[in-house]
């Protein structure tokens, strides 16, 4: 008489391969809006250095590199290994090298974002340097998790590098929200009572705090649920957008120069009664300058047309010339 075959417990599929799943398809998606706005980048006419352009098509292809480790994880889990589930327990390389190209890339973008406002603030060395050492304490992680991830053998043994992983997660966000604030007190400092010059200002704002809101919250999900779910893949799935959503958030803000030049350059129509008093008399310098008036109608209120003037700083990577446009 034969004995029953003994029973094998099956891990459950919708918190580990599921997550990859939902992970690698989001993933990619990014990675064909990445691609949509490198070629706008590229295509449109811009002042930009050829270093810096040579710098986008490195991120671009550090980024299509990282959708190919994306794919050869869900190929090998959900493919090569269909019939044999105890599999998702083992790290594939792709995976482990995925945490390095993820460090690397962020590492780069929040490195231009710091040299950025550094150039805007005159030199703000503390600021700055806090942004770098947060940012070179996420890289360093990212490359020793990397390094030692390759003597594991199970992801159970994660644990025994639990501590970079929460360093690397807590890091990653604390830099992006450093650099969104950062940003943003320097445009708050920069508003000049004008409706027109203000509404532009917001506009930067907006941009900035949605870069580094987007990414710090998906990293933020991800040390979490790691921390909340540690056996299953869920963080993965979040770890999986990171380096595209920073990617996106700072191409989107690359291609929108244009648009945010023009308006800055439009004239503005105000009323002289519509400054407060510190305003007008710290206005007067610049309305002097800028102001063309023409003769009042008797009994008509009188108006002045005043250009916005916006203090235009050279991009960090763009080539100086009296038109150069805002560094954001």
């Amino acid at each position: 008489m034969s004995l029953p075959a003994p029973s094998v417990a099956l891990p459950s599929f919708d918190n580990t391969l599921g997550a990859l799943l939902v992970g690698g398809l989001v993933s990619m998606a990014l990675w064909g809006i990445t691609c949509v706005q490198t070629f706008t980048f590229f295509t449109r006419k811009s002042r930009d250095r050829p270093l810096f352009k040579l710098m986008i098509a490195f991120l671009w292809a550090l980024d299509t590199f990282d959708s190919a480790l994306n794919g050869h994880i869900l190929y090998y889990y959900l493919v090569t290994n269909y019939l044999n589930p105890r599999a998702i327990a083992v790290p594939i390389w792709s995976v482990i090298l995925h945490v390095a190209i993820t460090s690397i890339s962020d590492f780069i973008i929040r490195t231009m974002f710091a040299y950025r406002f550094w150039r805007l603030s005159k030199g703000n060395i503390i600021v700055t340097g806090w942004i770098m050492a947060v940012s070179l304490t996420d890289l360093v992680c990212g490359i020793v998790i990397t390094v030692k991830a390759f003597g594991i053998s199970t992801y159970l043994e994660l644990d025994k590098i639990s501590d970079l992983l929460y360093l690397n997660f807590a890091a990653g966000t604390t830099s992006d929200l450093s650099l969104a604030l950062a940003l943003s007190w320097l445009l708050v400092r920069s508003r000049t009572g004008f409706r027109k010059t203000d509404t532009l200002i917001n506009i930067l704002m907006a941009y900035t705090v949605n870069t580094g809101l987007i990414v710090g919250v998906d990293a933020a999900l991800g040390m979490i649920t790691y921390i909340v779910m540690p056996r299953n893949f869920v963080f993965l799935g979040f770890y999986l957008l990171l380096s595209k959503l920073y990617l996106n958030s700072y191409l989107a803000t690359l291609n929108a120069r244009e648009d945010l030049r023009e308006r800055a350059d439009d004239h503005v129509s105000i009323h002289l009664s519509q400054m407060s008093g510190s305003r007008r008399f710290e206005s007067q310098a610049v309305a002097s300058q800028a102001i063309s008036t023409e003769k009042p109608s008797r009994g008509d209120p009188m108006e002045i047309s005043v250009r916005t003037l916006v203090e235009k700083t050279d991009d960090a990577y763009t080539h100086r010339s009296p038109s150069s446009a805002t560094a954001y």
